[in-house]
Parts: C-alpha cells; sequence; structure tokens
C-alpha cells in the first residue's frame, strides 16, 4: 500500500511496523460509539496486520487500513480501513473514525476523499460502500461531502457494543466518483 496524502491529512499505511501505534488509537475511549472495534491485546493485532495485503490492486481482498495523522509535528488523529470482501470483489466497504479532539476540522473527509481516489485508482472495484448508525450526523455529512448516496436502512445491520443496530447503507459507485473528478477538474481550469 501507498503512503496517501490528503491537504492536511497524512495517511500512513499500516503494517507491523505501526500496528501498535494504530492500536493505542483504536483503544481510545470515544471511538466506540459508533463502531464495534475488536478489543484484542497489541500483539495479537499486530499479527492480525501482517497477515493483511501489502497492496491494493486489482482481484486483490482483505482489509487496507491508514492510520491518519495531521498537525506540526504530525501526531495521530484518526485511521481510515478499505475492506474488499472474497464474495464481492467488486465492492469495497470503508470506516473510519477520529480522536475526538480532530472532529469537526474536516479531516474524515480529505481522508475519505484519499482513499476513494486510491481504490477506484488501484483497485477495480465497481462500487464503495459505508454503513453508519441513522443518529451519527457527523458522519452522515462526511458521506454526503465526499459524493456518497444513501440507499436504504439495513435493520439491525450491525453489533456495536453487543447489541444489534440499525444502520444506514450509503454508496458511491466509480461512474459517480469519475463524473464528480471531472467536475472538479472542469471548475480547476475555468477558475
Amino acid at each position: 500500500m501507498r503512503l496517501l496524502h490528503a491537504r492536511r491529512v497524512t495517511l500512513a499505511p499500516v503494517d507491523g511496523r505501526n500496528a501498535r501505534e494504530l492500536w493505542e488509537v483504536l483503544n481510545g475511549p470515544d471511538l466506540r460509539k459508533y463502531q464495534d472495534i475488536p478489543r484484542v491485546r497489541p500483539e495479537e493485532f499486530e499479527r492480525q496486520v501482517r497477515t493483511r495485503p501489502r497492496q491494493l490492486r486489482d482481484g486483490v481482498t482483505g482489509r487496507f487500513e491508514w492510520l491518519l495523522k495531521a498537525g506540526d509535528p504530525q501526531a495521530p488523529i484518526g485511521w481510515i480501513s478499505l475492506r474488499v470482501n472474497d464474495r464481492t470483489p467488486r465492492i469495497g466497504e470503508v470506516g473510519y473514525s477520529l480522536v475526538m479532539d480532530a472532529r469537526g476540522k474536516g479531516y474524515a473527509s480529505e481522508a475519505l476523499g484519499a482513499v476513494i481516489d486510491e481504490a477506484f485508482e488501484m483497485g477495480d472495484l465497481d462500487e464503495v460502500q459505508a454503513c453508519i448508525v441513522p443518529e451519527n450526523g457527523a458522519s452522515r455529512s462526511v458521506l454526503d461531502r465526499t459524493g456518497f448516496r444513501e440507499e436504504r436502512m439495513l435493520r439491525s445491520g450491525a453489533v456495536i457494543r453487543g447489541r444489534h443496530v440499525d444502520v444506514v447503507l450509503f454508496t458511491l459507485t466509480r461512474a459517480s466518483w469519475a463524473r464528480q473528478r471531472r467536475e472538479a477538474l472542469g471548475r480547476t481550469a475555468s477558475g
């Protein structure tokens, strides 16, 4: 996987060298409100990370994850992942979270945009999906800003802190992403 850059955010691919740093972020007190983040020991997390695919490219499935860093000096502010399932290898699913101090500053939108670009440029995906709990208005705004479209409610679509919860499915197709890029390039060229 490649190191990615957004305007103010660096997205460092998670591997054996920085897995513990991500583990510490994942175990922050405020990241489990809207997500089911497994509680595993750091050694087990590092082992899991080492088994993940090393490169996002056509036909490769698995979990691709980046540690988000911002500021001067750069410090961890969260994470973002792209999962490509063996059963639906042309559809990716993104997930992300920021530490409390980094929320509301546009970092998630920047990071998500970078991962979407990487997913469609390097992978053979037709669609990227995201699921959020209905009350997560901040994440809904991030998805709206990055071009996702709300599809439908999935009843009991996820388990968070041991409870089944409803989630809203959002999608972004390759065609929609390409159209957004053309429009953005047109605005840049004319402005």
